[in-house]
């Protein structure tokens, strides 16, 4: 089984409405089925990242969501990923715009993996 040397680090945040469009695609989709998706993959460094630029808040909140990757290439299908944020308390809603940092990052590398990029 083959593993990546150099994972990317993905460190740009993406916008409260990004992250809520692909929470709504999520919950909306009434053609995702459970092998679309069954684990992702984090490397520490990037949760390092969200530790340390939020280093008063004391949770880290993971957050299914589903994206389109490159319309041209794929079309509208969806795909799965896990944003992360810090938040001050446990949010029972997972409105990803209430109550938490705005940082809200995609490191998702989700398994099965995205279509190879080219």
């Amino acid at each position: 089984m083959e593993t990546e040397k150099n994972l990317p680090i993905y460190d740009e945040p993406i916008s409260p409405e990004k992250a809520q469009e692909y929470v709504s695609n999520y919950l909306d989709n009434k053609k995702f089925k459970p092998e679309d998706f069954k684990a992702f993959y984090f490397h520490r460094d990037e949760i390092q990242i969200v530790l340390d630029q939020n280093k008063d808040k004391d949770f880290i909140k993971f957050t299914l969501g589903m994206k389109k990757l490159d319309k041209e290439k794929y079309g509208d299908k969806l795909y799965g990923c896990v944003m992360m944020t810090s938040s001050d308390v446990i949010i029972e809603d997972i409105d990803l715009a209430a109550e938490d940092s705005n940082d809200i990052y995609d490191f998702s590398r989700p398994v099965p993996p995205y279509p190879p990029t080219e």
